[in-house]
């Protein structure tokens, strides 16, 4: 079982993560691996019907996942996105754990899954809060949402470019392209130039 919340003190080789030589291990590990047909990266598009792109851009926001597990004493909480990574990550069991967690994270690294209830739902809420807290400390960097679900009580601890985008976005977009449409729809109509 996953330890219970505790607050997160973190050094300062850990909060320079790009001097991290932990971070440098994790950044600079090749999950596929040259020798195989079908290189981890592939097997998870065709597993998820990703895009490469995406997929690589995946498994770089998992490295960073891995990271914040290694150095928060709580562990972190995955997007739906990165614990797809991991899932599959976890299936090339000798890779993951006769290389991956003793050589490049120097500890095991375990999966702690949501076992159901409300009481267990909250927790990994709690924890995948602390995550993106985590997250935008630790990489000074908002999570990208197009991997990570960014939940309303997030946004207070946003960095203020990707706040106003997603105030933007939530309120205003739709709004804007209708007034537009209907502006063009009612000049049209009335036959005033468009």
């Amino acid at each position: 079982m996953k330890p219970e919340f505790t607050s997160v003190l973190l050094d300062n080789t850990q909060l320079d993560y790009l001097q991290n030589p932990l971070w440098k291990r994790i950044s600079d590990y090749q999950i596929d691996q040259a020798e195989v047909v079908i290189p981890f990266s592939r097997k998870l598009a065709q597993t998820e019907g990703w895009a490469r792109r995406f997929c690589m851009l995946a498994i770089e926001e998992y490295k960073k996942f891995v990271y914040l597990c290694c150095i928060s004493k709580n562990g972190a909480s995955p997007s739906i996105t990165v614990d797809k990574v991991w899932h599959l990550h976890l299936l090339y069991t000798t890779e993951y754990w006769k290389e991956f967690c003793p050589k490049i994270l120097e500890k095991e690294l375990h999966h702690f899954p949501n076992v159901g209830g409300i009481n267990d739902y909250h927790k990994h809420q709690d924890w995948y809060l602390e995550t993106l807290k985590l997250y935008i400390h630790i990489f000074r960097q908002n999570p990208p949402e197009i991997f990570w679900r960014i939940p309303n009580e997030i946004i207070p601890f946003l960095l203020p470019e990707n706040e106003s985008k997603i105030k933007t976005t939530k309120q205003f977009t739709w709004k804007k392209t209708f007034e537009n449409l209907h502006s063009k729809v009612f000049k049209y109509i009335h036959g005033t130039s468009v």
